[in-house]
């Protein structure tokens, strides 16, 4: 791979806060892991889909003591590789190349479960498409992210 490839592909990772704040250390670190992680998946993702995302979060929000023993960036990287798989689908991949232009991963404001919940309800209520952004809340309790991202896709797109 070229340099030039190189650094469009680290600049099209850059997962920058919304609002640049200093990140303590051990955020840092995350976000480094982090942008390690997701760079296949979002660089698979833009390739099959014809897109050319970018993917934000809010490290100032990362509670290392929440994550302790996760892979916080594979809840990300599930929402992403979704996308990815959405793309098989000829008509699903027009569609996404016109209505998905972004990823958000984020650490806050993620809604809590509700007692009537049954398995997926509280990973659903945090995911979302709205003005071209997919965004996904993401916690630690979630489950079958990459297949719930779909449903959201799909419901989102029709």
């Amino acid at each position: 791979m070229n340099s030039k490839l190189v650094f469009a592909a680290v600049a099209l990772l850059s997962t920058s806060a919304f609002a640049e704040e200093d990140l303590k250390p051990a955020q840092e670190e995350a976000k480094a892991s982090f942008e390690e992680q997701i760079s296949e998946p979002v660089n698979a993702a833009n390739e099959k889909c014809g897109t050319k995302l970018t993917v934000k979060t809010d490290f100032q929000n990362f509670k290392p003591e929440a994550w302790a023993n996760s892979s916080f960036g594979s809840y990300c990287e599930a929402a992403i590789n979704a996308v990815t798989s959405m793309c098989e689908r000829p008509a699903y991949k027009k569609a996404i190349a016109k209505k998905v232009t972004g990823v958000s991963c984020l650490f806050g404001g993620v809604k809590p479960p509700e007692k009537k919940d049954g398995t997926n309800d509280a990973t659903l209520r945090n995911i979302s498409l709205d003005k071209g952004t997919l965004t996904y809340r993401m916690s630690v309790d979630h489950t079958n992210i990459e297949d719930n991202t779909k449903a959201i896709l799909e419901k989102a797109l029709n």
